[in-house]
């Protein structure tokens, strides 16, 4: 037992018992201590297994990006080439119906619509279809049949680029005034030299033609060409017209579009048919010539005409 005494005056003034007081400090402390639960990492396996799972799901989800990344191009590729081509027929389309007529020299009369061919290792392909239309701005069916040849300024010439066969272009030769009879026998000629001409000015209309090459010995043999073809489809036929006179049983029963026919005339019909096959990726080595991935696509228009002998 401590006695403290403050007050030597009063010695028994306070006493504090040392025993107690360690009691209530013991007492508190084991009261302070919080109850502790005892704690371990993840196992090696445990670790490699939950690393194992991240990768297959990261792996997974990489996956599916990349198949919607490919799908997305993929179609948007196809929408650009229909676009492309929906453009391309379009204009050909409303050329087409714009296409004059004209009669001279008392000859039946002629709407200004040819295909011409051009030879390709031996094969005669229909890749050029010709059109009177006036020029760029068309126009000339507006003025009916009229009685003097076309120029060849009034031309439009479609056809694969000289320069490059993935090239469908429109072609004019505004500075060019000579004339020319689409029944002549040097037309085919007269347009495979204006196309070649310095003087052609050239629009282009579809870059994504597919190109096909010939091989030999792992070797290109020949020119290239492109895969696009035209042609036309006359209702009724020049040979069933030939030698048929106007007013009579046979002249009538000739298959005139609808049935419109008199006895001097009747409604003539020149169907233009076209293939071409587009490719539904921009232009690379893989899709360079001979490509597998090209999709085909078809499109006709017609001129209907009075035709009078």
């Amino acid at each position: 037992m401590y006695h403290f005494h403050p007050d030597n005056s009063n010695p028994t003034q306070q006493v504090f018992d040392t025993d107690a007081l360690l009691e209530k400090r013991e007492s508190v402390s084991c009261c302070a201590v919080r109850n502790q639960v005892p704690r371990r990492g993840l196992t090696l396996v445990e670790l490699m297994m939950a690393m194992a799972i991240s990768s297959i799901l990261i792996v997974a989800l990489g996956g599916i990006v990349t198949a919607t990344q490919s799908a997305w191009k993929h179609t948007q590729s196809i929408e650009d080439s229909q676009a492309q081509v929906t453009a391309t027929f379009d204009r050909i389309k409303m050329m087409v119906a714009q296409a004059g007529v004209y009669q001279v020299s008392g000859q039946p009369p002629q709407v200004g619509l040819a295909v011409v061919t051009r030879p390709w290792n031996y094969v005669d392909i229909p890749d050029t279809l010709v059109v009177w239309s006036g020029g760029r701005n068309g126009g000339i069916s507006d003025n009916g049949t009229l009685t003097r040849l076309p120029k060849i300024n009034e031309l439009l010439i479609y056809t694969v680029d000289p320069g490059d066969p993935h090239n469908l272009v429109e072609i004019a030769l505004p500075g060019d005034t000579t004339e020319i009879d689409f029944k002549s026998s040097s037309f085919k000629n007269i347009i495979r030299s204006a196309i070649n001409s310095a003087d052609a000015e050239s629009a282009l209309l579809c870059n994504r033609l597919k190109k096909s090459q010939f091989y030999l010995g792992g070797a290109p043999w020949g020119p290239s060409t492109a895969n696009l073809l035209f042609g036309i489809i006359k209702s009724p036929s020049d040979s069933s017209l030939s030698g048929v006179s106007p007013g009579t049983s046979q002249w009538i029963n000739l298959p005139w579009p609808q049935g419109a026919a008199s006895a001097s005339s009747g409604l003539r019909q020149f169907s233009i048919y076209y293939e071409a096959h587009i490719e539904v990726a921009e232009q690379t080595s893989l899709n360079e010539a001979n490509s597998t991935t090209a999709l085909p696509f078809f499109g006709s228009c017609s001129r209907l005409y009075a035709y009078t002998p």
